[in-house]
């Protein structure tokens, strides 16, 4: 079986071809700087047919919010869009695009769709850790803790515990998946207990432009102060928020890195912010879930940035973790490897290892379809 998996964003879209007989990626492309969603979405039938890899069997499509009703993959019918439509309010920026993306291939192949949501891994977090404490009205809307990068951090889970060489059902791991969007996971014994991501992706971490967490106080303050209105508040903590806002200069952590090294106060504050939220939440979630076993980092920051797993790790010696720095240092992922960074001694396994979201779309297709 040959299937397509298409991750659609709010302008970019990416879309590989797997061969799940050999396992291997046939093909991956990326439409960037588009001008709608509906122009990245419209050239990808031409790059496949390009590239020779325009016959596959099935399609696999991220969709970034399932709500409370999708606890798994789907194959995709009228009933299932329409579940997917109605989840919109709880995720306008993210799940217009994956209906974009579904409704193209639905005119384009014939072939069976199935739908993978950012959401699902997540809905095994029990209620103290989903529930806000807000009026009963606005729970019955729907406003809960859902968390994201879900298929990312079950592809972590899974990854760790082949690279240890124990069941996960045996293990305590904190993954860390840190880029431009970033979060945490807490997976207690191959189930997702808590995420620092809540109700929509801005929670949490401080991110490329997502201020995280803040005080929602702010919105009355800032409407009084500066006269701005909620969805300008809204949009500048998600566009003009975390290390771009910190840094004044942009979100790239290689450049803010370069800039702290020459002295820059700015950068090198937000640096020590996002570090700081990681390290505040690996100890959270260590103690929500009594100990932890395994600490992993991917995602562009954490596979990529020595010095961000070293600013997160350092410090965490009481949880029984001893971090190997040279390891660190020479860390240059080239695939799937997952290097352990801690030292021989330590009761905490640190890994890093890149993530297979699209592989792992592809994966759960084929289960449902087969």
């Amino acid at each position: 079986m040959r299937i397509l998996v298409i991750n659609a964003g709010s302008s970019s879209v990416k879309f590989s071809v797997f061969d799940m007989d050999s396992g291997e990626q046939c093909f991956e492309s990326e439409t960037e700087r588009a001008s709608s969603i509906e122009e990245a979405l419209a050239g990808i039938p031409a790059a496949l047919e390009k590239a020779g890899q325009h016959r596959f069997d099935a399609i696999g499509q991220r969709v970034g919010h399932g709500g409370e009703k999708f606890k798994d993959a789907c194959v995709i019918d009228d009933a299932v869009v329409a579940d997917i439509e109605a989840c919109v309010p709880l995720a306008p920026m993210h799940n217009p695009p994956a209906l974009a993306g579904i409704a193209m291939a639905r005119k384009v192949w014939p072939v069976p769709q199935v739908a993978v949501f950012d959401t699902a891994f997540h809905q095994t977090i029990q209620p103290h850790a989903t529930t806000y404490a807000v009026p009963e009205s606005w729970r019955k809307a729907g406003v809960r803790r859902y968390g994201f990068h879900g298929t990312s951090h079950c592809y972590i889970m899974q990854r760790v515990a082949e690279e240890l060489k124990k069941p996960a059902t045996n293990l305590r791991i904190i993954s860390c998946h840190l880029g431009n969007g970033a979060s945490v996971c807490a997976i207690e014994h191959g189930k997702s207990v808590d995420t620092s991501m809540g109700m929509t992706p801005l929670e949490g971490l401080v991110m490329g432009t997502r201020s995280g967490d803040v005080d929602p106080g702010i919105f009355v303050y800032l409407k009084h102060a500066l006269g701005l209105t909620a969805e300008q508040i809204e949009s500048a903590l998600y566009k003009e928020s975390g290390l771009a806002g910190l840094s004044g200069f942009g979100n790239d952590l290689r450049d803010i890195e370069k800039q702290a090294a020459a002295g820059d106060k700015k950068a090198l504050l937000a640096l020590n912010i996002y570090a700081y939220r990681v390290k505040k939440y690996i100890g959270s979630y260590a103690a929500a879930m009594g100990g932890v076993d395994a600490i992993s980092f991917t995602g562009g920051v954490g596979e990529n940035s020595a010095d961000m797993r070293g600013r997160t790790c350092s410090g965490l010696e009481f949880l029984g973790l001893q971090f190997d720095e040279k390891k660190n240092a020479q860390v240059k992922l080239t695939g799937f490897e997952a290097p352990l960074l801690n030292t021989p001694d330590s009761q905490v396994k640190v890994l890093v290892t890149k993530t297979r979201e699209q592989w792992m779309i592809a994966r759960d297709t084929h289960r449902l379809l087969m």
